[in-house]
């Protein structure tokens, strides 16, 4: 847990640094991440596109095995995204998780599943 952050940081995540997500915390209870609605992550149609809610999700040194994300509301009229993950069960390979995005006037945007397999460091 303690090398979250330093994973997580834009020098060593390219996908993070490149769609302006920023990590504001993670512990083992539960993982916060915040991200600006822009031009560069908008679909044609004005709102967040599906890919960049789904990969707003955080990792810890993992794959994804599985997931499946309910679009839940339109992000047209959104200017912020906060994903918020919570294990629901973490063995000592594979971890499957729950996140809920928000947007910033707290609606529920989607909300996503994800099994996750732990490379070994």
């Amino acid at each position: 847990v303690e090398n979250y952050q330093e994973m997580l940081s834009s020098e060593h995540s390219g996908f993070i640094r490149h769609n302006g997500i920023r990590v504001v915390s993670v512990d083992e209870e539960k993982s916060v991440l915040t991200a600006d609605v822009t031009p560069e992550n908008s679909n044609i149609w004005g709102g967040v596109h599906g890919g960049f809610l789904y990969g707003i999700n955080y990792g810890q040194h993992n794959v994804t095995l599985n997931g499946s994300i309910n679009y839940l509301r339109s992000t047209v009229q959104s200017k912020a995204l906060t994903a918020v993950g919570r294990p629901v069960r973490v063995g000592g390979h594979i971890g499957f998780f729950e996140v809920n995005i928000t947007d910033d006037t707290g609606a529920l945007i989607a909300r996503a599943e994800i099994n996750m397999y732990f490379l070994k460091k």
